[in-house]
């Protein structure tokens, strides 16, 4: 029991740390720069309810998998999983649910876990209340926050308390880290999800 609940604490901690911003999926243009949130206009209940379902799936799914990793080499073991397999996992996600979804950070791990371009003022504004909207693509968006718990501190805290094979693991699959420094309960990201064009 005890090994399960520290298990469940480290893919906590890990998954925090995953870059999975995903590239386009069949359906998505959510790398179109000109794509910007329709002032006061919102998704409906069920567009909502597809987004948070999109969000859940792609968390369990790589949880799953990172207690796996976790379980058989331990921390350092499951940030190499994440550094590889979390891509693939997300969009394997984008085209089950039918979207596009990723994740950013108030400060990045990966460089590659750029916001899109509809959510870059919310993350610049450090937003930590959920938003859901409708874009100017017609597709329905959220940006989901991600607050500190603190069992992430293990890999996002002051630098001078992670562990050592932590350290070593980072600054080997991310050297440009700048996800450190962090305390409980502080905003630490966002999940960001968007839909297939809504219907009229």
């Amino acid at each position: 029991m005890k090994r399960t609940i520290v298990v469940v604490a480290l893919v906590s901690i890990v998954l925090t740390g995953c870059d999975i911003s995903s590239p386009k999926t069949t359906n998505s243009n959510s790398s179109d720069h000109s794509v910007t949130i329709v002032s006061g206009s919102v998704p409906s209940e069920a567009d909502k309810a597809k987004l948070l379902a999109a969000k859940e799936s792609l968390f369990t799914k790589l949880s799953g998998r990172l207690m796996n990793a976790l379980s058989q080499g331990g921390p350092a073991d499951a940030i190499s999983v994440c550094q590889v397999e979390a891509k693939s996992i997300a969009i394997e996600v984008g085209k089950e649910m039918g979207v596009t979804i990723g994740r950013t950070g108030v400060r990045l791990r990966n460089t590659s876990n750029q916001p899109p371009e509809w959510a870059k003022k919310l993350v610049d504004e450090k937003i930590e209340s959920p938003v859901f909207a409708k874009l100017s693509n017609e597709r329905a968006a959220a940006l989901l926050p991600i607050k500190l718990q603190v069992q992430c501190l293990m890999c996002h805290g002051p630098s001078e308390q992670l562990a050592p094979e932590v350290k070593v693991q980072l600054a080997k699959l991310y050297p440009q880290d700048e996800a450190t420094g962090f305390s409980e309960g502080e905003l630490r990201g966002w999940f960001w999800v968007e839909s297939p064009a809504l219907s009229h």
